[in-house]
């Protein structure tokens, strides 16, 4: 998947005021965070039936549960997931600036 740099934020590429669909405070922004995180799992999604389609060419289920990842590996991983949140609750912090 491929990644903006460092410097390109969503806030910078997008003008004006966000509309709003509905008139109840919040309800927008928790829209916006469902569809992030079903975008997101799709992708999981996919990935993981592919993980199992080549699973049958000689990877277990056993050996995916006790798979141990690498401190380089976890690092990489821990990265990600800060990179995830910021993705998905974006919506709530620009809610916050005003």
């Amino acid at each position: 998947m491929p990644k903006d740099p460092p410097e390109t934020r969503l806030r910078d590429l997008t003008r004006g005021k966000q509309p709003r669909f509905f008139d109840v405070q919040g309800v927008d922004e928790l829209v916006s965070i469902t569809m992030g995180l079903a975008q997101e799992l799709w992708a999981v999604k996919e990935r993981l039936a592919a993980v199992e389609a080549l699973g049958k060419a000689g990877i277990s289920t056993a050996a995916v549960e006790a798979y141990e990842f690498s401190e380089e590996e976890r690092a990489a991983l821990d990265r990600e997931r800060r990179e995830f949140i910021d993705r998905i609750y974006f919506v709530l912090r620009e809610g916050d600036d005003g």
